[in-house]
């Protein structure tokens, strides 16, 4: 297991594209709303191939992309690009986002994408393209585009817990018989972990704890950067609190959930 990657906050720069612009726009659902930190919200396509370009004014490092709430078919050809030009006959950086299989519940896995082993990365202009054609319109509910990917000094104790949380309605008798239980269609992750970590991590930890302003800004968890999954959301508990047990050892607690992304996308589309 590799140790847990993540992102503050302010490291999620996709909003600061000045020009967001998208290839056969659904209007309804616009391209702003891939960054609005709201993933149930999605944005969409009218076709079931297209880009969506991001303008950032001025050349900008990516270390890492992750797609959150997808309707991408497993296996589909998306890839992620930069260049120093809307021109993208030949873009400087062209790399596939590998779209991994969708859980048994139909809800897709959040892929990501590192690129820190490129040398150069750093372009003004940056594209999201769907080069294969995926059974239905194009759904995106939020885009995290790093433009620094932190991991943790020390990784996340083992014992960590990883949960799926999947609400029903259930009516029982007065006997507590279960007559009838009914999935909500929605579900969301939560992570429950311990880091023993170093002075310089516990430094870490509380940057990023009060760079979220506790739960109040979400941010991007990588559990396992061998497992093509990420978690977009924020702390159960709107504090931080560090036991120093010992010079140079301190330890954290803490419950990371993702934040909800409504219903599952559409069924075809898996």
């Amino acid at each position: 297991m590799a140790n847990l990657v993540y992102g503050r906050p302010d490291d999620n720069i996709g909003s600061l594209a000045t020009l967001i612009t998208a290839s056969a726009e659904d209007v309804e659902y616009p391209s702003a709303n891939l960054v609005d930190l709201n993933p149930a919200k999605p944005a969409k396509l009218t076709t079931a191939t297209g880009n969506w370009v991001f303008d950032f004014t001025n050349p900008t490092t990516v270390d890492l992309v992750a797609l959150i709430h997808h309707n991408f078919q497993a296996g589909l050809n998306v890839r992620w690009q930069g260049n120093a030009t809307d021109a993208w006959g030949a873009p400087s950086i062209d790399q596939a986002i590998t779209i991994p299989a969708y859980r048994e519940n139909d809800f897709p896995n959040y892929p990501f994408l590192d690129i820190t082993g490129i040398g150069s990365r750093t372009f003004r202009f940056w594209r999201l393209v769907i080069v294969g054609t995926n059974p239905v319109v194009i759904s995106l509910g939020e885009i995290v585009i790093l433009g620094t990917k932190r991991t943790l000094e020390r990784n996340i104790s083992w014992g960590y817990v990883d949960e799926d949380d999947n609400p029903i309605i259930e009516h029982k008798t007065d006997y507590g018989v279960s007559a009838a239980a009914y999935s909500m269609g929605t579900t969301w992750r939560t992570l429950r972990a311990d880091v023993r970590t170093t002075d310089a991590g516990a430094t870490s930890l509380i940057s990023l704890s009060r760079g979220a302003f506790g739960r109040a800004r979400p941010f991007l968890v990588i559990p396992d950067p061998l497992i093509n999954s990420a978690l977009f959301g924020k702390p159960v508990e709107p504090k931080l609190s560090v036991q120093r047990e010992f010079k140079g050892t301190n330890v954290f607690s803490f419950i990371f959930q993702e934040l909800s992304c409504g219903l599952k996308p559409t069924p075809s589309a898996v």
